[in-house]
């Protein structure tokens, strides 16, 4: 038997889509998608939000913040 790079790695490339997950699950910050969109827009920082949300009852950092903003504003 030789080796083939190749095939390892078609094989270990299989091996990790069966082993990678979707997430399902939702931001606890969509809920709030319409109103942090708008004051972000304003000029509000990442840490502003942040704090904004504390206010509600949502604990998050402020990096949460920024992932979710990069991926929906």
């Amino acid at each position: 038997m030789t080796f083939n790079p190749n095939t390892e790695v078609a094989l270990l490339k299989a091996q990790t889509k069966l082993r990678a997950r979707k997430r399902h699950k939702s931001s606890k910050l969509d809920k709030y998608r319409t109103q942090l969109c708008k004051l972000y827009d304003e000029g509000a920082t990442k840490a502003e939000l942040q704090r904004w949300l504390a206010m509600r009852g949502i604990v998050v950092q402020w990096t949460t913040v920024k992932r979710w903003l990069d991926k929906n504003a």
